[in-house]
């Protein structure tokens, strides 16, 4: 510590001011002892006096010699001599400054503190905001679900209604149909409407010609048959004229044929009674469309105590097969556009089981047995408890 003193120590300036102050003084003293021995008295003062004034004046150049010796070598003791005011009012700003500044420093550290603690609510919300979002997730998943399975709903809604309303279009159709029918019977005795299907037989693959031929007699004798029944008259008194060129055409296409076929007996036209019956020859692909047992459709039906709904519900249920199997390549009847057979029996039975129904019941159409193009549709009805 005191060797650091000692290095710190300006020893320049001491040893500049202990030379000036002994040369001074050195000159001061000569100067007195010659005017004190020549006896000069200055300002009118005693020789002796006059020695004093000038060791004093001595004194003060070796002060003012020191003064400025010290302000040309320290730049510090320059400062204090001549900037000590000036020094204390900016120490005195600085001191203010610093309050200044330390009181915005606290200033600033309480609202620090305050945001600090305004930052940890926010967070605590955000951590609650965000464990209700939790909570309700499962209540938004649920919400979406029931959304979808509405969409999908309103989509099989949809799609029912264009099947009702092709349903209403075809008894639309049927009706009209009927009307022109019930024209024609006023007008006269109808035997056979035109498009009327009068027999239908299949042709197995590779048929030879006469086998064939005995199909298309078959044929004839079937049409005979119908229209026998219908009007009462005996088979002697029909003529069903055919175009024999067309007829054979007809067998040829379908005799020894690698694919099954199946040929209709159409009427090209109405006929009354005691008109000549014009049949013609229709041959079409047969193929496999169901087999015994698929299930062609499905619906479920509510209970109906009071009997006012199963009939039609069934009715409707039908008329969506029927319009499957068509969309399935079954050949409708061009008259009435049906292509399917159900027992009268099972039908009503049904209607009953769905009367004395407690529950929601799936009902399930299949297939009676194997259905190629040509149809019939032959279907069943079974009824089971509906599973939700």
């Amino acid at each position: 510590m005191q060797m650091q003193i000692w290095s710190d120590m300006n020893w320049r300036l001491i040893l500049t001011l202990i030379v000036v102050s002994g040369v001074l003084a050195y000159l001061g003293d000569v100067l007195g002892m010659k005017i004190g021995k020549k006896r000069i008295s200055l300002f009118g003062l005693r020789p002796r006096d006059t020695s004093r004034v000038i060791t004093a004046f001595t004194g003060v150049l070796i002060s003012i010699a020191i003064l400025i010796t010290m302000s040309v070598i320290s730049e510090n003791v320059r400062t204090a001599l001549f900037s000590m005011k000036f020094l204390s009012s900016q120490l005195q700003t600085l001191t203010l400054d610093l309050r200044k500044s330390r009181s915005e420093a606290e200033l600033s550290a309480i609202n620090l503190l305050a945001s600090e603690n305004k930052l940890k609510e926010q967070q605590e919300m955000l951590l609650s905001v965000q464990k209700e979002l939790e909570a309700t997730r499962p209540l938004i998943e649920e919400t979406e679900k029931n959304l979808q399975n509405l969409r999908q709903e309103k989509i099989h809604l949809e799609r029912e209604k264009e099947a009702l309303d092709e349903s209403v279009n075809d008894l639309k159709e049927e009706a009209e149909s009927l009307r022109k029918s019930m024209i024609s019977i006023r007008s006269g005795r109808i035997a056979v409407f035109a498009r009327e299907i009068l027999g239908q037989k299949p042709i197995e693959p590779l048929s030879s010609r006469s086998e064939v031929e005995r199909i298309f007699q078959d044929l004839r004798r079937e049409a005979e048959f119908v229209v026998s029944s219908r009007t009462g008259l005996p088979s002697s008194e029909l003529v069903l004229a055919v175009d024999i060129e067309k007829e054979m055409e007809s067998i040829e296409a379908v005799s020894n044929n690698p694919g099954r076929k199946f040929v209709r007996a159409v009427a090209e036209g109405n006929a009354v009674y005691g008109e000549d019956i014009r049949l013609i020859y229709e041959v079409y692909d047969s193929d496999l469309v169901y087999r015994k047992g698929d299930l062609l459709y499905r619906q479920r039906v509510e209970p109906d105590p009071d009997g006012a709904r199963a009939e039609s519900d069934l009715h409707i249920l039908l008329r969506m097969v029927n319009q499957k199997a068509v969309r399935d390549s079954i050949k409708p009847d061009p008259m009435t556009g049906k292509v399917g057979i159900l027992d009268a029996t099972a039908f009503f039975d049904a209607v009953e089981k769905i009367q004395k129904a407690e529950e929601p019941l799936m009902v399930e159409v299949t297939a009676a047995e194997d259905i190629y193009t040509e149809g019939p549709v032959r279907i069943a009805l079974s009824l089971s408890p509906a599973v939700d």
